[in-house]
């Protein structure tokens, strides 16, 4: 019995593919400095140098998918003036798994570990980026991601971002419906003292459940059910449960149109107060911004260290194209309404954002996009305000080569700061690239 188990595993694996792929990519950035009120006087104008080896492997036996990349970011910073040396350790890991007909199961493990600069290594609201902060082709995936506030006064951080995942996807139900379900736990923030002043570490588990009905071809009806606990260094913590119900209808071939409707409950607790320092008055464990509860007319003395809320889950997409062998055209607008996390403070709020995403594929070997949106507290919360854009272009070369650009700006207002932060970077990239089968 055992000789058979091996012999069905020995062919198993014997008949499956294992390719590799090897990338080398570098970067060259002009971007924005600031002006410290502490520090000496900086240039406007700093100059840095990325170098990115990618190794992948991936193994396919059909019914079973494993694929691993570890993808270093070794970066040489502001090269005119201050250099300096900086790493990241990026990494992922994916699996996915169909043991039955209707059943698939999926793993995902990723990671980023070292000196990150928050504005050019993280995604913005909307845009195109990898969330492991890689550069792929722009535009190849539109994924909506909450733009967040940045820190006031602070570049680069020692920092980790880790989520894994476990999902699960069936049809079993019946015809036209489907059911999923993910669970995972997330971590990411500064990881020293000073790291955690700009960037509170922060960390928790998070799951949710989709019930999907398709009753005609162009109709789709979902239910959604999510939860996240997040806790973080400075003491506060933040549960938000949403349930929501989402109706896709696809207009034509052309058009598509999503609408969400829901509600969260959030339970916040305001951080952990500590004696403020005697060179920064009024400073708090986050990073120098203010943690009461955003709230108008409430003093912060007066306020209840938790708080209850219940918070609108409301999302209105579209989606268009235009197809053409010359110019082919992929846009999408969306709104959005739902209880946000400030990843600085803990806070739990209802906030705005409005993303818009375009892509234009000139040809086989040539692509441009844009991407822009706003973000804003609502309801009589005070917030952050943020607006952000960018675009970019990429060339494919040859097979293996390929040259790729990306401008990026962030406006951020800070109800804490008096002035407004303004930052821009402008990149440029070559990209090499070499598959392969084992």
């Amino acid at each position: 019995m055992l000789d058979a188990v091996l012999t069905s595993l020995w062919l198993e694996v014997a008949s499956a593919s294992v390719s590799y792929a090897v990338q080398a990519r570098v970067d060259t950035r002009v971007r924005s400095m600031e002006a410290q009120a502490t520090g000496p006087d900086v240039p406007p104008v700093a100059g840095d140098m990325d170098l990115v080896p990618t190794l992948g492997l991936k193994f396919d036996d059909g019914s079973a998918v494993a694929q691993v990349e570890y993808a270093p970011r070794i970066s040489f910073r502001e090269a005119t003036t201050d250099p300096r040396t900086e790493v990241q350790h990026v990494g992922r890991l994916l699996a996915d798994w169909r043991p039955q007909r209707g059943l698939t199961l999926h793993g995902t493990q990723e990671f980023v570990l070292g000196q990150v600069n928050l504005f050019t290594n993280l995604p913005l609201g909307g845009s195109l980026d990898d969330p492991l902060g890689g550069d792929p082709i722009p535009g190849d995936t539109a994924v909506d991601v909450p733009i967040q506030p940045l820190p006031e006064g602070t570049d680069s951080v020692f920092f980790l971002s880790s989520l894994t995942t476990l999902a699960a996807e069936t049809v079993w139900l019946g015809r036209g419906l489907s059911l999923s379900g993910s669970a995972g736990f997330s971590a990411s923030g500064g990881l020293d003292a000073a790291a955690r002043e700009a960037v509170p570490f922060q960390y928790g588990p998070r799951g949710q459940a989709a019930l999907g009905w398709s009753p005609a071809p162009r109709h789709t009806l979902a239910t959604t059910v999510g939860v996240t606990d997040s806790r973080f260094s400075t003491g506060a913590r933040a549960t938000v449960s949403t349930l929501t119900g989402a109706w896709t209808h696809r207009v034509d071939r052309r058009t598509s149109v999503e609408v969400g409707v829901g509600v969260g409950v959030a339970y916040s607790l305001r951080a952990t107060e500590e004696p403020p320092d005697e060179e920064l008055p009024g400073a708090t464990p986050a990073g120098g911004r203010h943690v009461g509860t955003f709230q108008v007319g409430v003093p912060p003395e007066e306020e209840p260290p938790a708080r209850l809320d219940l918070l609108p889950d409301l999302t209105l997409a579209v989606s268009h194209r235009v197809p053409s062998r010359v110019a082919d055209f992929n846009s999408r607008v969306a709104a959005r309404v739902t209880p946000f996390v400030d990843r600085l403070t803990g806070l739990v709020y209802p906030r705005a954002d409005l993303t818009l995403n375009g892509t234009w594929a000139l040809g086989p070997r040539v692509r441009l996009s844009g991407t822009g949106g706003a973000a804003f507290a609502v309801g009589g919360a005070v917030g952050d305000r943020q607006v952000v854009g960018g675009v970019g272009a990429s060339w494919t070369v040859s097979r293996w080569v390929s040259l790729e650009a990306d401008t990026r700006t962030a406006w951020t207002r800070s109800p804490d700061v008096e002035a407004a932060r303004m930052v821009w970077s402008a990149t440029l990239g070559l990209s090499v690239r070499q598959t392969g089968i084992l």
